[in-house]
């Protein structure tokens, strides 16, 4: 079973992170202590806090209290606790919305984007939904190399 996860309004860049990653993430500043642990309940999530977890969620079997304030070690933290695949569901979601991104045909996005874009890149994908357009541009390797970085040995192959 693929592992799902609520973020608490203080871990936005983690949860940023772990859908890049492909991780169903889902987040918002204003989710409450109370709606996290129905969103939990509802649907079988690990709800990630950085208060403790025990005093915020003292009924939710599936909490996780990440220890520091630096998105980052955040996301090392939590790719390391949950022995999380980092690169089979990279680029599948939407950061943005958590919503799945699939592939759309060019003419689809013409009007939509810049037309140097167009003519640098031929690939492009969609988020279903918030509608979102992306492209495998110089981007995907400079994020490619953070998360390298910031994963270190741990970054699973």
């Amino acid at each position: 079973m693929e592992l799902c996860f609520a973020a608490d309004r203080m871990l936005g860049r983690l949860a940023r992170m772990l859908r890049l990653l492909g991780y169903d993430t889902l987040y918002s500043p204003t989710f409450t202590p109370t709606q996290l642990q129905e969103i939990a309940r509802q649907g079988d999530r690990i709800v990630l806090t950085r208060g403790d977890a025990r005093k915020r969620f003292p009924s939710l079997p599936n909490v996780y209290s990440v220890k520091s304030e630096d998105p980052p070690e955040q996301f090392r933290d939590v790719v390391e606790h949950f022995c999380l695949d980092t690169r089979a569901g990279l680029w599948t979601r939407c950061t943005l919305c958590n919503a799945l991104i699939e592939p759309v045909p060019r003419q689809r996005v013409e009007g939509a984007l810049e037309p140097k874009i167009l003519q640098l890149y031929q690939e492009f994908f969609r988020c279903t939904g918030c509608g979102h357009i992306y492209w495998r541009g110089s981007h995907v390797d400079r994020i490619t190399r953070n998360l390298d970085r910031m994963l270190g040995p741990t970054g699973n192959e």
